[in-house]
């Protein structure tokens, strides 16, 4: 392969084009720039099969260097060397197809290690196997669109197994929202199943990394215990030195892509559950279908619904939800063991609410608090120090909000979550802000990636998932109970969102019959 290599220091520029390693990789370094000005003339020139380039630049920095790349030369792969507290230049990075970062200080042998790995994706056809994702494991083809999809491509319809390996979330670390470590996760993961001896379809979400298994027909090779075994293979493979982990969720066996959709559908119950668990768990659908009983369903419908009224800071309504859930727990027979189920999960739920506005806790507040939960004997002290832990986080939200735009997004949210049910429009929310509605939706566009009306229906469809579960309702029944006037309308988009109808949602997740 053909590299060009892009710093502005001289040192580590000279260092890199000279590194003896690259001709026992079969690699040559065809140039070499100081900036992104001088890498955009030289491409030209020299043609390179990879671009190595710093993100940090003077003249042209790495992340306008590739958005000027991309409009020429869409697929080649960049590689880019940054530092580890680099993570909003990593973002972008990331939107623009990054195929690999390297951190500050580097080894040569992680600079080979990823252009190798680079050639090897290039053979085993990645491309194709993101297309296969986003073509059948969505929702905009019909089925019947899906099989014709298969055709065009030339590929069998096989049986398969689904698995999803999610990045945990390290207490007290920032690494646990790096945007680049996924990249590293990936690379280690995609040798897990050729160690097994298996073929495997791979495709990467923003915290995760999506493994298909393929088989010619049901059978051993796809059953839940191998399944199983090669998750353990997963996470002992990505395990760091920095306390990074993975947690892995298995979907049934399946005898057809045409229902990869429903595969990931079931990936997502097991990644809901997993907060229960704890990091490094392996978590198979048809188990947990098992053994999710009324009061595992009850502590995540609550502890969702706290970190809903967290993210707007309201201390009345996370109090009143503590005591509510704690009342239904014991009334349910709720052990001890059970309520500290609720309250790690809820503790865990909460940081990551912090971290999505930019407030890491403190290490010694994440473990204190745990000590507490787990030394608890009284069940009424162990509820208090975590609604005191929890009035604590809202209040740092509090304050946050009341500086910032995302204050009326949050408080747009609290409106919906209290008032989906009704005739609810950006206007009406507006008109109670004292803000002008245009203004609104941009600003919710541009904190959230949505617009009004599919914050609403995402609450409304999360609402009617609750009321499948618990409540023994018809589907157009649950439809209008949500605010939907349309149950068509209300089908449509569940199966949109779920990958699910309402009536097989209820019947893979347990809820009352009708």
């Amino acid at each position: 392969m053909r590299i060009l290599v892009v710093d502005d220091e001289s040192e580590i520029r000279n260092y890199l084009a000279e590194m003896p390693q690259w001709a026992d990789a079969r690699c040559t370094v065809v140039g070499k720039a100081a900036n992104g000005e001088e890498a955009l003339a030289l491409i030209e020139v020299v043609k390179p099969d990879v671009l190595l380039t710093d993100i940090r630049m003077p003249v042209l920095d790495g992340i306008e260097l590739a958005e000027a790349v991309r409009k020429t030369y869409a697929d080649m792969p960049i590689i880019f060397l940054t530092a580890h507290h680099e993570f909003e230049y990593a973002r972008q990075a990331v939107r623009l197809g990054a195929a690999d970062f390297i951190t500050k200080p580097f080894k040569p042998e992680d600079i080979v290690r990823v252009v190798e790995h680079l050639r090897s994706k290039e053979r085993s056809g990645w491309k194709e196997q993101e297309s296969f994702f986003a073509a059948l494991g969505g929702s905009s083809l019909s089925r019947e669109q899906k099989r014709q999809w298969l055709l065009e491509q030339e590929l069998e319809d096989r049986s398969f197994l689904l698995l999803y390996a999610e990045l945990d979330h390290v207490h007290g670390s920032q690494s646990g929202r790096n945007p680049f470590e996924l990249k590293k996760i990936r690379t280690t993961l995609e040798s897990v199943p050729k160690g097994a001896g298996l073929t495997a379809w791979i495709s990467e979400t923003s915290s995760g990394v999506y493994l298909l298994l393929p088989f010619e027909s049901r059978g051993e090779a796809g059953t839940r215990e191998n399944g199983i075994e090669l998750a353990k293979r997963m996470i002992k493979s990505c395990e760091t030195e920095n306390g990074q982990s993975v947690s892995v969720g298995i979907s049934r066996t399946f005898d057809s892509y045409l229902e990869l959709a429903e595969a990931i559908g079931q990936i997502g119950v097991c990644m809901d559950y997993r907060m229960l668990l704890g990091k490094n768990s392996v978590l198979a659908f048809d188990a947990i279908e098992t053994i999710v009983g009324e009061k595992e369903k009850e502590s995540l419908e609550s502890v969702k619904r706290i970190a809903d009224l967290l993210r707007t800071g309201n201390a009345d309504g996370i109090r009143e939800s503590l005591s509510s859930a704690y009342r239904r727990m014991l009334s349910a027979g709720a052990s001890r063991k059970d309520i500290q189920h609720f309250c790690i999960g809820m503790i865990e739920r909460s940081e990551d609410v912090l971290l999505e506005f930019g407030i890491e806790p403190t290490p010694g507040t994440a473990v204190g608090i745990r000590e507490t939960m787990l030394a608890s004997l009284i069940l009424t002290d162990m509820m208090k120090a975590l609604e005191r832990y929890m009035l604590d986080n809202a209040d740092a939200i509090r304050r946050l909000l009341e500086h910032s735009p995302k204050r009326l997004v949050a408080e747009t949210k609290g409106i919906i979550d209290m008032e989906y049910r009704t005739d609810l429009t950006l206007q009406t929310v507006a008109k109670r802000l004292n803000v002008n509605y245009s203004y609104l939706s941009r600003l919710i566009k541009k904190e959230t990636g949505k617009n009004f009306t599919d914050m609403l229906w995402e609450y409304r469809i999360e609402a009617a998932k609750i009321k499948l579960l618990n409540e023994d309702l018809k589907s157009y029944e649950v439809a209008y109970a949500v605010g939907f006037k349309d149950a068509g309308h209300f089908s449509m988009l569940f199966k949109k969102m779920t990958g699910l109808t309402p009536s097989n949602y209820k019947q893979q997740t347990g809820g009352k019959t009708q």
